[in-house]
Order: C-alpha cells, then structure tokens, then sequence
C-alpha cells in the first residue's frame, strides 16, 4: 500500500485515475481468461463423445460472445491507459514549467528534475497498465480462435 501511495504522489494526481484503471482492466481481462479457461474444459469434456452439432454450436456460440462481449471494453481500456499516461505528462510538464518560471536559481534545477521525474512516472505508468493488458488481450482471442477451431473440425456449422 505504502508503494501505490508513493507511485501516486511521484506521478502526480492522475497516477489515481491510472491504478483505478488498471484495476478494472486487469480483473476483466483474467475473467475473459477464466472464462475461456472453463469452455476449454467443456470442450475437452466433450471431445470423447461429440455430443452433436447442437451442442457444439450452443459452445462455439458461447465461447465467440464471451470473448465478443468484453473485447470492446477491454479495448477502449488498453487504449485509455497510455492516453492517461500522456495527460500526467502534459500535467507535469505544465507544472514544471509554472514553477521554473516563478523561481530562478538552483531552486529551479532541483524543481526541474522532480517535474521530470513526475512527467516520467506517469508515462511509465500508463504504459506499463497497456501493453501486458494487450498481451493478455491477444492470448485470449488466440484462445477463442483455437477452440473455435476444435469445434469446427468436430462438425459444428461455421460461422
């Protein structure tokens, strides 16, 4: 806890707006795991003795609108966290450069630098929330892919 409470105060107030996302992000995208995980095991269970094209298409259905229902959402999330990233760089900069004007002297270098590094830690940030998301994001859909696949060859109609 002590970590966030520092990250959030070396990146600036937008580092609340950055966590809370990727809160959400990361528990959507573990539950799209999950999900796809448990039509997996269906689908294993069903392997042996296909139950027919019915139930295989009832699956392959439920399997597309899981990953269909969540992929806009998650979208919209992985593109928000870099852009947030980006309005603590702007908010940063905009700070670093109200203080340099208003100070002259050492002070300023010193001011400067903390700028910087709030400017740094929010970009960071922003990033670092997106590009594993995006990650888990493709795993997911190549998951999706696989098992749709499975059923496919089992006899289900295509889509």
């Amino acid at each position: 806890m002590k970590a966030l409470l520092a990250l959030c105060e070396k990146g600036g107030p937008v580092m609340i707006a950055i966590i809370a996302l990727s809160v959400v992000l990361y528990s959507r995208c573990f539950l799209l795991l999950m999900t796809l995980r448990q039509s997996r095991r269906q689908l294993d269970q069903m392997l042996p003795q296909p139950e027919g094209p019915a139930a295989s298409r009832r699956l392959q259905d439920g399997i597309y609108e899981a990953f269909r229902q969540q992929r806009v959402a998650l979208g919209a999330m992985i593109a928000a966290a870099p852009l947030l990233g980006l309005l603590g760089t702007v908010s940063g900069l905009v700070r670093t450069f109200d203080s340099l004007s208003s100070q002259a002297g050492q002070n300023s270098m010193e001011n400067l630098a903390d700028g910087i590094s709030e400017v740094l830690v929010a970009t960071e940030s922003g990033l670092v929330v997106a590009i594993p998301a995006l990650l888990l994001v493709y795993v997911a859909h190549r998951e999706m892919r696989k098992q749709l696949q499975t059923l496919n060859r089992m006899g289900a109609t295509p889509e």
